[in-house]
């Protein structure tokens, strides 16, 4: 296995994709509705597609270059996980091919998105096979939220997870994007400019996610005005100054996905 360390770069990211959207090429798809997964998977590499018979994990790949193999996903009524998971394991045999490949994905490895890892590069493949730019950019319309997320990811078959970080991907919007650990800021997108830029590391307590864990209130629900403090730097000195925030705890990754929003210049 490649060793890795540090932060994915952007270069890899694109490679990633690239890879993903080469695969569509390859069998002429042109719409979210023909992406058969389990086709794509049999001719990519004469993998079956089976469900069930995992134990503590999401999925597992177990295939030989020449001769295929089986992808097993475990049993889910959530179709959007499934699919990414599918998608997910398909990226692992197409980015890190071996002669012979025995992996198990674990249900946090779908939280890696920015860590130099294997695992991040199979969830940028699988988002950009799901929700490829050509054809999920035009849907990234309207006032960004959270239940513009979930509309996208309902639409398009997918988990919220992954529709969230491709959306910051392809946006117009100048919009960020932070998964938190609990109080702990495990990774982000920042605001593309450049600025403003992230104040990476615990949960601000007056954030709206912040006020989730403690306890103080539930999920914003929406787009919510939020001290510009709580999560960017610079802006100690300016506590009047606020930007919107829509906060999401995941249950099922034990995670809060944020999204933040300037709606007007700072």
């Amino acid at each position: 296995m490649t060793q890795y360390s540090g932060l994915l770069n952007d270069l890899r990211i694109a490679e990633c994709r690239k890879a993903a959207r080469n695969v569509l090429q390859r069998f002429s798809i042109e719409t979210p509705e023909a992406i058969d997964l389990e086709t794509i998977a049999w001719h990519i590499g004469k993998l079956r597609v089976k469900s069930g018979g995992l134990s503590g994990a999401e999925g597992r790949l177990v295939a030989t270059a020449e001769n295929g193999g089986v992808i097993r996903v475990a049993d889910s009524k959530n179709l959007g996980r499934r699919r990414f998971t599918v998608a997910h394991e398909i990226g692992h045999f197409v980015l890190h091919q071996k002669s012979t490949i025995d992996r198990t994905t674990l249900r946090k490895d779908f939280t890696v998105w920015t860590k130099a890892s294997e695992e991040a590069e199979a969830n940028h493949f699988a988002a950009e096979l799901l929700m490829p730019q050509p054809m999920f950019q035009s849907k990234c319309v309207g006032v960004p939220s959270i239940k513009l997320l979930e509309s996208l990811a309902s639409t398009l078959s997918t988990s919220l997870l992954a529709t969230a970080f491709q959306y910051w991907e392809y946006t117009f919007e100048p919009v960020a994007l932070v998964l938190s650990n609990g109080w702990d800021m495990q990774s982000f997108r920042p605001f593309k400019e450049g600025w403003p830029r992230i104040r990476f590391g615990g949960v601000h307590e007056d954030s709206a996610a912040g006020e989730r864990l403690a306890g103080k209130s539930p999920d914003s629900g929406r787009m919510v005005r939020t001290p510009a403090y709580a999560w960017l730097e610079g802006f100690d000195y300016k506590p009047n100054t606020d930007i919107m925030e829509d906060s999401l705890h995941l249950e099922y990754y034990d995670r809060t996905v944020t999204l933040l929003w300037i709606d007007d210049p700072l």
